[in-house]
């Protein structure tokens, strides 16, 4: 027998669930039998111009395209080719009459299964089986996993979508990304992609609507009043509406209220609401959490979160798109907050143990598991761990006593006041108990926005005035795209190129999301100005040029993303082959006239006669083949140097503080930057 696993960890798992098998030089042998683990992905797709020589040389020329080769070829990765010899040599000394797949258990998971069997020349398919299983890998979750294994055949269309989606994103990107580059680099490089570019498009449309946004002034009579040492606040209200358009009209009604006037209680409508506890952290939960609250990009946080897993084995595997764990882990989920709460009393105080039960269908339910079970803490964290290690940790600590905690139960409370045939209207609340929200720092941003209510206001009350006043607001287009509101864009889609729309498919995966806005910023499509995610000039050029090309103009909307997601999952072949179609077809169509204009940076220090311009990993002077060695990189110390930067640098000026890290000792430190004599200097 050979059991396949994707991850070294779940290959222990199972070797230790059956009992029988020992380690050695990397494997789970027992006899004839063993259980193997990949590293993710051991293959990857050859590049064009190893299906063709004639794709090799392309920045000069359009000629060549569309690269469409007729079969995809995948080969050894350089870096886990050990890993894959090791396998393939498994294969021939060990007994594969038997096989199980154990990869994860999706799309992705399937894929890495299907490449691996292609290499090792696999042939027994019609009795292997597949291990398929979300749940924490207990002993007694993985004894019934592999005893309800079902053929592998049963899971063809999760491959089939996985390689349509593989290969689909390698024809859109090596071909319109060269295209781009040679149409209208002018020494940018231009990188397109299915999702990418769809994301990209996005954030484009989202600044473009605040930049070209109307603020309307409009105005609002408001009047302070007080019970109980509740101080809270009442809007004049006429025709349903609070604004008004003219200043003057409320002016008028201010010199008729004085501190001495009361609002007499007309109405209230009282509404009991329930808030349950939240839910177990997913990645993109965890992502959110973590940039809202510490301002850790997403890919920090899932960085950080994989150290906690694999170094600190603190954390449970962080790549899940699951917020629940299976009916099984019950046990599991017991066993960790008995030994959490001894190491944590203060957060674990409130919470509730009777809700760890198989009922509780908000934590325990494998009907809604996918992938990987929902992100738990598994023991303490070291006490030398990094404060960013510690944050991460934590919040993933807090959400899971969080989820046992009793509902928050609260009243929402609309109140309706009136003097001299004069309306307010109040809207707040006020809590019966606040449950699993009692001394933790759980309020959010709107939260904010809502005032607390006495609990015993009556009809025919008085409010005494403490003061009344007029403001004066602005209507506010959309905010800008932070790291938290992105990924719960892409997690839940709303197109904002449509009217209206149903819910979308996810965009990217839990795993890949974060890489997508890294990989944005570090091409300078976008940039991060506090907790703002903005497009850049190349960034809109990009978009600009895109939308100006009829056949493109898909590429970057939302909708039509998502659809293709749909297609991928319901009908994989048909998606391909339309995308192979499409590219035959349109791409000898394309003209593009637009030419990118490299950024105007400055004149270049040492020679005083070049323009510095902008490459791939640094800013360098123009004229440096006549030997001119000015040249600045674009990351020094883990921080990301910007063209505005290189301005300040080179005209003696300091860059704003920023945080490195140690190349001796990987400590982090900041320091400003400044260019002096030949080299960048550290200004702490």
């Amino acid at each position: 027998m050979i059991i396949l696993a994707e991850k070294p960890n779940v290959a222990k798992d199972i070797a230790l669930a059956l009992g029988r098998f020992k380690f050695q030089d990397g494997i789970w042998i027992s006899g004839k039998d063993c259980i193997l683990s990949a590293r993710g992905h051991l293959l990857i797709s050859q590049m064009p111009e190893e299906y063709d020589p004639k794709w090799k040389s392309w920045k000069d020329s359009l000629k060549d395209l569309p690269i469409n080769p007729p079969k995809f070829i995948y080969k050894e990765n350089p870096n886990t080719k050990e890993v894959l010899h090791q396998i393939k040599k498994c294969f021939k000394e060990f007994d594969s009459s038997e096989f199980i797949l154990a990869t994860d258990a999706e799309r992705e998971g399937e894929v890495i299964g299907a490449e691996i069997l292609d290499y090792v020349g696999f042939q027994n398919y019609a009795a292997a089986k597949r291990f398929w299983v979300s749940e924490a890998l207990t002993p007694e979750v993985v004894k019934k996993g592999l005893a309800q294994a079902k053929p592998l055949s049963e899971y063809e269309s999760y491959k089939a979508a996985g390689f349509a989606r593989a290969n689909a994103d390698w024809l859109i990107g090596m071909n319109f990304s060269r295209l781009l580059t040679v149409s209208c680099g002018n020494k940018a490089i231009f990188s397109f992609g299915r999702v990418q570019t769809a994301i990209l498009g996005v954030i484009y449309l989202r600044d473009k609507n605040i930049k070209n946004f109307k603020p309307a002034d409009y105005f609002q009579l408001v009047c302070k009043v007080n019970k109980d040492n509740y101080n809270f606040s009442l809007y004049y209200n006429k025709d349903d509406s609070d604004r008004f358009s003219s200043r003057t009209e409320l002016e008028f009604l201010t010199d008729k209220l004085t501190n001495q006037d009361k609002l007499k209680i007309t109405k209230i409508e009282t509404i009991e609401k329930t808030e349950n506890p939240p839910q177990l952290f997913n990645i993109t939960g965890l992502q959110k959490y973590c940039s809202n609250k510490y301002h850790l990009t997403p890919q920090q946080t899932l960085d950080i979160a994989q150290i906690l897993y694999e170094k600190y084995k603190s954390l449970s595997y962080p790549r899940t798109p699951s917020i629940v764990l299976g009916d099984e882990n019950v046990e599991l989920f017991k066993s960790k907050f008995e030994l959490l709460s001894k190491e944590y009393p203060e957060l674990s105080k409130n919470c509730d143990s009777s809700k760890i039960n198989s009922d509780n269908k908000r934590i325990f339910n494998t009907a809604k598991l996918t992938d990987h079970h929902a992100l738990i803490p598994l023991k303490q964290i070291p006490q030398d761990a990094s404060e960013n290690e510690k944050n991460v940790y934590n919040a993933v600590l807090l959400r899971f006593f969080q989820t046992i905690m009793p509902s928050c139960v609260y009243n929402s409370i609309t109140i309706n006041a009136e003097k001299d045939n004069m309306t307010f209207i109040g809207k707040g609340r006020s809590y019966i108990t606040k449950g699993w929200k009692t001394g933790l720092d759980t309020e959010n941003e709107d939260e904010k926005e809502i005032e607390t209510f006495p609990t015993d206001l009556k009809e025919n009350e008085l409010l005494q005035i403490i003061e009344s006043s007029i403001l004066s607001k602005q209507t506010q287009p959309k905010k800008h795209f932070t790291n938290a509101t992105l990924l719960a864009l892409m997690e839940n889609p709303k197109a904002e190129d449509v009217e209206k729309v149903a819910k979308l498919v996810g965009l990217g995966t839990p795993a890949t999301r974060a890489s997508i806005i890294k990989e944005l910023i570090d091409r300078h499509y976008i940039e991060q100005k506090g907790q703002q995610l903005l497009i850049t000039k190349l960034g809109e050029f990009l978009i600009e040029t895109v939308i100006k090309i009829p056949c493109l103009k898909d590429f970057i909307s939302l909708s039509t993303t998502t659809r293709w997601e749909e297609q991928l999952q319901s009908k994989p072949d048909e998606f391909l082959q339309s995308i192979k179609n499409f590219i035959t077809t349109e791409i000898p169509k394309i003209t593009i006239t637009d030419t990118w204009k490299t950024n105007e940076i400055g004149q270049c220090p040492l020679c005083h006669k070049a323009e510095i311009v902008e490459g791939k990993n640094s800013y360098y002077c123009s004229d440096y083949k006549s030997g001119c060695k000015f040249s600045i990189a674009k990351n020094i110390c883990g921080a990301k140097i910007s063209a505005n930067d290189v301005k300040l640098l080179i005209t003696g000026k300091q860059t704003a503080m920023k945080k490195m890290i140690s190349t001796k000792n990987q400590k982090e430190f900041s320091a400003k930057l400044v260019y002096e004599k030949g080299k960048i200097e550290f200004k702490f």
